[in-house]
C-alpha cells in the first residue's frame, strides 16, 4: 500500500508478524555483539527508519516528501538523497525499481548531468515538480493569480514554495487578491483584485505607549507582598533546620526573593508590553468608520480588526462565528453571540484591536510619522504667531480628519500660505533695498522648509486606511438613495458616468450577460422530444419475475419505451 494519502499506519514495519522485528534485532545485536541488518541501515542516519523494511511505493513516498521539503535546492543527486533518506537511486543500486517509479512520476523533475566523479558518465538528478513551477516567491504568486482570470484553487498552489500558505493568508488579509470559498470541496478559489479603492480614516493613529521599566516599578510591590508572606512562613516554620542556621537561611531566602520579585515583575511587564502591540490609539471614534473583521492598513502593514473570542488561537482558527470574512469589507456585523461570549480585545472609541502584533518596521514608520507631524506643527506655529488662527490648507493638514486632496498640491498650497502669513508686512517708505533682499531670501527659505515639512512621505502613516467607503458614508447613502431620482434613460446614466470619469468615452457601459444555454429546448425554443432506443439483443434478465405482477409491469414499461413514450423515473 502507498502512503500517498497519509496512511502511515499501512507501513509494513508497523504490521510485521516477524518475531525478529527491528526492535528484536536490535536486542539480539546488543546481546551478541554481531551487527544485524538493522545496524547496517543505521549507518546512513541513526534517526532514519530502516528502509529495507519498506515497500518500493513507501520509499518513493519518502523521496517525494524529501524533494518537496527541499524544492528550493533544485535537482539533487542520488548521493544526497541516499544520505538523507536511505534510498539508493544510483544506477545499478538496490532501489533501481524506485528510480523507475520516479522517472514515471509527474511530480518529479529528472535531469541527466555528467557525473562529478567521472565526467565521461552521466547520472540522474531528481527534483520536485510543482503544478505551478513558475511560482517561487510572493511576486510570482501574485502574477500567477492575476493571470488566472477564472481563479486558481488554493490547494493547487500549496506545493510551489515554502511559506506560501502564509503569503496567501497575508494577501487575503490585505485585499491584494479576492478569495471565495468553494462550498463543494471546502477549498478557497483565488481571483485577482484589480485596482483597489482605499480610503483614509479620520483620526491620528499611534501605538500604545507602554514603558516596561515603569510597569516593573508598578508590579514590584505586588510581587514583594507575595514574596514576603512566603518568606515569613519559611522562617517561622523552618523544616529540618537548627536554630543556628535560621538567620543565615532567612538572609539567603531574602536575597532569592528579591531576584524572584524582580523577575516576576519584569515578566508581567513584558507580557503587558507584548499585548499592547495588538492595539493602536486613535483620537476620533473608529466605530463609525470600520467594524470588526474588516481589513485595516496601519503604518504600511495590513491587519484585520480582531474578532477573536479565544486567547492564543489565530483568527483563522477561531469559532466560525468569530472568524473574519474572506472579503476585506463586510455588509453586516459579526454575530451577537460573540458579545455574549466576550471578545478578548476591546474595540472602543479610543483604541483599535488588531488580529496580530505590530511589526518593528511598522512601529518605526509610525514614530517617523509622529515626528513629521510635530515638525509640521512647528512650521505652522510661526504662521499663527503673525496671523492668529490657522485656516484653510493649514487647518486641513493639522487636523485629525482625513484629507482626500493631492498631497503634492496640498503641500504647495500650505507652503504658499505659510510664507504669506510669515512675511506679510505693511509697506513703509524707509525700507532700503538690502533689507528687502534679505526678506525675500528668508521668505524663499521659509517656503522651501514649509513645503518640505508638508510633503514628508512619513505623514501618510499618521492615518489608517480601509477598502471602500466608511460605515457612516455607507449608511448615509443607504438612508438617502431613495430620495435621488435615477435617470429614466440609460443614455443619461452613460453620459453622467463619462462626465465624472467613471468610463472612457468609447468604453461600453456594461458587459453583455453570459447566456446559459437551455439544454431542454431545441433550436426553435420548443421542448426536445425524448427518444428511447432499444439495444440489439436486449432481453429481460429478471426471469424469476416472469408471471408476477412486477414482471408484467416491467414488460409493459419496456413496450412503452420502445414506442418512444415516457415511462417516468421509476419513483426516484
Amino acid at each position: 500500500m502507498t502512503n500517498l494519502y497519509g496512511f502511515d499506519f499501512l507501513r509494513s514495519e508497523h504490521n510485521t508478524d516477524d518475531p525478529t522485528s527491528v526492535q528484536s534485532k536490535e536486542q539480539i545485536s546488543s546481546s551478541t555483539g554481531q551487527p544485524t541488518d538493522a545496524d547496517a541501515s543505521t549507518l546512513v542516519d541513526p534517526l532514519l527508519p530502516p528502509t529495507h523494511e519498506k515497500t518500493d511505493l513507501e520509499k518513493q513516498f519518502d523521496v517525494i516528501q524529501f524533494l518537496q521539503n527541499h524544492r528550493s535546492a533544485g535537482c539533487l543527486p542520488p548521493s544526497i538523497i541516499y544520505k538523507s533518506v536511505g534510498v539508493d537511486l544510483a544506477e545499478g543500486g538496490r532501489d533501481e525499481l524506485v528510480t523507475k517509479l520516479l522517472l514515471l512520476n509527474a511530480r518529479i523533475r529528472v535531469e541527466e548531468i555528467p557525473d562529478p566523479e567521472n565526467p565521461s558518465l552521466t547520472i540522474y538528478t531528481f527534483g520536485y515538480q510543482a503544478k505551478f513551477n513558475n511560482v517561487r516567491n510572493r511576486t510570482g504568486l501574485i502574477a500567477q493569480i492575476n493571470r488566472a482570470k477564472n481563479g486558481v484553487r488554493r490547494r493547487d498552489l500549496l506545493d510551489s514554495y515554502e511559506g506560501i500558505e502564509k503569503d496567501i493568508d497575508q494577501l487575503i488579509t490585505s485585499g491584494d487578491i479576492i478569495a471565495v470559498l468553494n462550498s463543494e470541496d471546502k477549498d478557497k478559489v483565488l481571483f485577482p483584485r484589480g485596482e483597489p479603492f482605499l480610503v483614509e480614516l479620520d483620526g491620528l493613529v499611534a501605538p500604545e505607549d507602554v514603558d516596561v521599566e515603569k510597569l516593573v516599578e508598578k508590579y514590584m510591590p505586588m510581587f514583594q507582598q507575595n514574596g514576603e508572606q512566603q518568606g515569613h512562613d519559611d522562617v517561622l516554620h523552618p523544616q529540618g533546620k537548627d536554630n543556628g542556621n535560621v538567620q543565615e537561611s532567612a538572609d539567603v531566602v531574602g536575597s532569592q526573593e528579591n531576584d524572584d520579585v524582580m523577575q516576576g515583575a519584569r515578566r508581567k511587564a513584558e507580557m503587558e508590553k507584548e499585548q499592547s502591540l495588538h492595539f493602536v490609539k486613535i483620537d476620533i471614534n473608529p466605530k463609525r468608520q470600520i467594524q470588526r473583521g474588516e481589513a485595516i492598513w496601519i503604518g504600511g502593514q495590513w491587519f484585520r480588526i480582531s474578532s477573536a473570542v479565544r486567547e492564543g488561537v489565530p483568527l483563522s482558527e477561531q469559532p466560525t462565528k468569530a472568524q473574519a470574512p474572506l472579503s476585506v469589507t463586510s455588509r453586516k456585523e459579526m454575530s451577537k453571540k460573540n458579545e455574549v461570549e466576550g471578545y478578548i480585545r476591546d474595540f472602543d472609541e479610543h483604541s483599535i484591536p488588531l488580529d496580530h502584533s505590530l511589526a518593528e518596521d511598522t512601529l518605526k514608520r509610525m514614530q517617523a510619522a509622529k515626528d513629521a507631524l510635530e515638525y509640521l506643527h512647528t512650521v505652522a506655529a510661526q504662521g499663527r504667531a503673525s496671523t492668529g488662527k490657522q485656516k484653510g490648507v493649514g487647518a486641513q493638514l493639522l487636523s485629525s480628519n482625513a484629507n482626500a486632496a493631492n498631497p503634492e498640491a496640498l503641500a504647495a498650497a500650505f507652503a504658499s500660505t505659510a510664507s504669506s502669513a510669515n512675511f506679510r508686512r505693511r509697506p513703509t517708505g524707509n525700507r532700503n533695498s538690502s533689507a528687502a533682499h534679505l526678506d525675500a531670501k528668508k521668505s524663499a527659505e521659509q517656503i522651501q522648509a514649509a513645503k518640505k515639512a508638508a510633503s514628508d512621505p512619513n505623514l501618510l502613516h499618521s492615518h489608517a486606511r480601509r477598502h471602500g467607503c466608511t460605515l457612516d458614508v455607507r449608511d448615509l447613502y443607504l438612508a438617502t438613495r431613495e430620495e435621488i431620482q435615477s435617470p429614466e434613460k440609460e443614455v443619461d446614466i452613460y453620459n453622467m458616468m463619462i462626465k465624472h470619469k467613471l468610463l472612457e468615452p468609447e468604453e461600453p457601459m456594461k458587459r453583455p450577460r453570459m447566456s446559459k444555454k437551455n439544454t431542454t429546448l431545441d433550436e426553435n425554443g420548443k421542448p426536445k422530444k425524448r427518444r428511447y432506443y432499444e439495444r440489439k439483443g436486449q432481453r429481460m434478465t429478471n426471469t424469476h419475475l416472469e408471471g408476477t405482477e412486477i414482471g408484467q409491469a416491467l414488460m409493459a414499461a419496456a413496450e412503452k419505451q420502445s414506442q418512444g413514450k415516457s415511462v417516468g423515473d421509476g419513483g426516484m
